[in-house]
């Protein structure tokens, strides 16, 4: 049986792939490959070089410390108030407050390309992805075709800057005559390309915030900006529907700049993988195959 690893977006949420990848490793448990998504690509494509969680999460450690974190300029991005956690609404906010406005008129992006590019190479080591210890891949969507990609082999750190560059934050990146940005805005939780990569059974690790209710919509942002987010969260849910075995951290409160709170992050996802450990033994140990593997099978690709 082959398994499959998927690691979803989220931001900061996203270091709860940590705690899951160490209760995994702790109890020996192996999979065939990841894939990933935005910072579930960023984790992922880290542990597929290196398959150690403590060196994964060392450089983490580290990494908040640096300048190449400090110009990424998270804590301008904070939220004022827990229930308005997803990112959109935050942008939504900052722009009617005129903080971002003077810096988002003709550009693509709040930053320029070099500061995710510099994060990236921080974190990951020069490569291939055909050449790391684990398989790895990781989705973007192509802005011009509008189509998901998905990269199974180049340049690992261009591949993963395309996965997790924001909308809006980080420029897209031109590549091969496409224009990526962040996987998440189809596949959040790129499920069906684990299944088109030909696994039997799929992990899928779900970091996304849930969609509370908003008594706060009073502006064309607000009503465009919700109706974004009600897509991505429906979208999101229905792909999930497809995995075998899915692990949902408590990290919901969580904003996805929280960079600050990493180790609570990191034990939530912990607790979270502990939580249905039981649950894939029985699966694996019965042989079962999720009735949906019919139909994404390894021959049919998503589109």
């Amino acid at each position: 049986m082959k398994i499959a690893l998927v690691l979803g977006g989220g931001g900061a949420r996203g270091l709860a792939h940590l705690g899951v990848l160490r209760v995994l490793e702790r109890e020996k448990i192996k999979f065939h490959f990841i894939v990933g998504c935005s910072f579930g690509a960023i984790v992922g494509g880290m542990y597929a070089q290196t398959p150690q969680v403590e060196l994964v999460e060392k450089r983490f450690r580290n990494f908040v410390h640096t300048r190449a974190f400090q110009e990424l300029g998270f804590h301008l991005m904070k939220k004022r108030k827990v229930d308005e956690d997803l990112y959109f609404k935050q942008l939504a906010h900052n722009i009617r407050n005129r903080v971002l406005i003077n810096l988002v008129i003709n550009k693509l992006a709040v930053l320029k390309e070099g500061r995710l590019k510099n994060a990236i190479a921080y974190l990951l080591k020069p490569g291939n992805i055909e050449d790391t210890h684990i398989p790895f891949a990781c989705n973007a969507t192509d802005l011009i075709s509008g189509r998901p990609y998905l990269f199974t082999h180049g340049d690992i750190r261009k591949a993963v800057q395309a996965s997790s560059a924001i909308p809006g934050i980080f420029p897209p990146l031109k590549l091969n005559g496409k224009l990526f940005s962040d996987g998440a805005i189809i596949f959040n939780i790129p499920v069906p390309f684990a299944r088109a990569l030909g696994a039997d059974y799929v992990i899928a690790v779900d970091v996304h915030p849930t969609l509370e209710p908003d008594n706060n919509i009073t502006n064309v942002f607000d009503v465009f900006l919700r109706a974004s987010n009600i897509t991505g969260t429906y979208l999101s849910e229905k792909i999930i529907e497809e995995a075998d075995l899915v692990v949902r951290p408590e990290v919901g409160h969580f904003h996805w700049s929280d960079f600050e709170h990493a180790e609570k992050i990191v034990e939530k996802g912990e607790q979270a993988m502990e939580a249905v450990l039981e649950r894939f033994r029985r699966d694996v140990g019965t042989g079962r195959i999720g009735a949906l593997r019919r139909l994404f099978s390894a021959n049919r690709t998503p589109q």
